[in-house]
């Protein structure tokens, strides 16, 4: 079966298999949401829903925060059932924005610390100077972590790490032993 699927990954197939909706504003973001159920039925086939900028939609425009938030709950109640009904995985992408405090400021979700609540994985991606991270900040089955990755033509790869050079004084050394650092010699 692998060596049959091999023959069709090429970009022409996968990009066949994508279905793109492109939502200009939150009115017309809400009824593809809820037309989606229909289409997921017609598309048995699809295991993937993204919604590449959540906030985009929600952040100008709303005077009424109160609605805003209703909105976007809902929203979130039927991205839950799409999800369950259809056996699909669901991804929001969420922007960070900087909030200003008492001399301090710190990067915080968009749509604010309540929208977080409703996800049920949240990862962050952020730089550490030039290293890419990516943190598991929310998940109900394992602990907050951060792990190191690259981008490559290839897709997401794990970070290398460095090379371990021995000298000959270290290769002599008892392998059951620690080898001892420079700064101790």
């Amino acid at each position: 079966d692998h060596l049959k699927a091999l023959e069709t990954f090429f970009l022409e197939s996968i990009l066949s298999h994508i279905y793109y909706f492109r939502c200009r504003d939150y009115i017309e973001l809400l009824a593809q949401v809820y037309l989606l159920p229909d289409f997921l039925s017609e598309h048995s086939k699809v295991r993937l829903v993204v919604v590449d900028g959540i906030a985009f939609p929600f952040r100008h425009d709303f005077e009424d925060l109160s609605l805003r938030t209703r909105l976007l709950n809902g929203l979130a109640q039927q991205l839950i059932i799409i999800a369950n009904d259809h056996k699909s995985a669901v991804v929001l992408t969420n922007q960070m924005t900087t909030r200003i405090g008492q001399g301090q400021s710190t990067l915080v979700p968009a749509l604010g610390e309540s929208w977080g609540h409703a996800a049920t994985v949240r990862l962050i991606f952020h730089w550490d100077n030039s290293q890419r991270l990516a943190t598991l900040y929310k998940s109900p089955s394992q602990k907050e972590s951060t792990i190191p990755f690259n981008i490559t033509s290839h897709g997401f790869r794990d970070v290398q790490p460095p090379a371990v050079t021995q000298n000959a004084e270290d290769t002599e050394m008892n392998p059951r032993k620690r080898p001892r650092r420079e700064e101790e010699k």
